[in-house]
C-alpha cells in the first residue's frame, strides 16, 4: 500500500460494547455481515523470510498470513498488535508496523456452522521485521488452527502454487520496499543521485505491474487440504 499507514477516524466519542456471541448467533452475524480483519506478513530479522502458517480449519486450510479479526475501537495497528501478543506473545511497537495492502475475501466455507454458508472479510495487510531470535523463537503456532509452519522466500510464495491474495500481499511488500528505498535516496542526507532515483521509480512500477499480474493467473492455484477432504479454486478480480 503505497500511504504512509491506514487512519482510523473517530467521530465523536466511540466506546465499544462488544460482547461474546454463542456459536448460532455469531453464524447469523457472518450471514449478514462483513468482517474486518488485520494480517500480518511477518519477517525474519534478515528480512529475507516470510513466516507462513498452513491452517488446517476453515477458512482457507492451506498456507496463510498471521492475524484475525479486529475488535470494535481497535485501531489497525492495535488489532495487529493484540494478535500478535496473544498469538505468538510478541509485543510490537506502533512505527513497527508497515502498512502493506487491503483486500476483500469471499470464502466458500467457514468453521461455524452451517460451515456451507461461507464468510466474508476484509483485510488490512502490514509488514513487521523482527530485530533478534528471542522474537525468533516465540514465533509458535496453534496446533489446533494449525498443521505446520514454515519461513518462505518471497520468490517461493509469488512463484508457487499459494492463495493468490498472499502472493498480492507479498508482490505489494516487494513493490513497497523499492518505495522506500527510493524515499530515503531522496530525503537522506546527500541524497541519491538522479540515475539512482530514476532507476528505482522503474524497478518500483515494474514491481507495481507485477502484482497485477498475480490476479490475471489466480485460477491457477488449487487449494487441496487433505485434513478436510476439500479442494477448490479462487477467482481474483479487482
Amino acid at each position: 500500500m503505497f500511504q504512509s499507514g491506514i487512519p482510523y477516524h473517530e467521530t465523536g466519542t466511540f466506546k465499544s460494547h462488544r460482547t461474546f456471541l454463542p456459536d448460532d448467533e455469531y453464524g447469523i452475524a457472518l450471514d449478514n455481515l462483513v468482517k474486518g480483519c488485520t494480517d500480518i506478513l511477518l519477517l525474519n530479522p534478515a528480512g529475507t523470510h516470510i513466516f507462513t502458517g498452513r491452517r488446517c480449519v476453515q477458512p482457507q486450510p492451506d498456507w496463510w498470513f498471521m492475524g484475525g479479526r479486529i475488535f470494535p475501537g481497535e485501531t489497525p495497528i492495535q488489532s495487529c498488535q493484540r494478535l500478535l501478543r496473544r498469538e505468538l506473545g510478541l509485543d510490537i511497537s506502533n512505527e513497527r508496523f508497515i502498512a502493506v495492502c487491503a483486500q476483500a475475501f469471499a470464502f466458500g466455507m467457514r468453521e461455524q456452522a452451517p460451515k456451507d454458508h461461507g464468510t466474508t472479510d476484509t483485510q488490512f495487510c502490514y509488514k513487521v521485521q523482527l530485530l533478534n531470535e528471542e522474537e525468533v523463537e516465540k514465533v509458535v503456532l496453534d496446533e489446533n488452527e494449525y498443521s505446520e509452519s514454515e519461513w518462505k522466500l518471497p520468490s517461493e510464495i509469488i512463484e508457487g502454487n499459494y492463495h493468490p491474495a498472499l502472493k498480492f500481499a507479498v508482490g505489494n511488500m516487494l513493490a513497497g520496499n523499492v518505495l522506500e528505498e527510493m524515499e530515503k535516496k531522496v530525503e537522506g542526507e546527500g541524497g541519491g543521485s538522479d540515475e539512482e532515483i530514476a532507476a528505482l521509480a522503474r524497478e518500483f512500477l515494474k514491481k507495481r505491474k507485477e502484482v497485477d499480474e498475480v490476479l490475471k493467473t489466480s485460477k491457477d492455484y488449487k487449494l487441496v487440504s487433505k485434513e478436510l477432504d476439500y479442494e477448490t479454486t479462487v477467482n481474483s478480480r479487482y
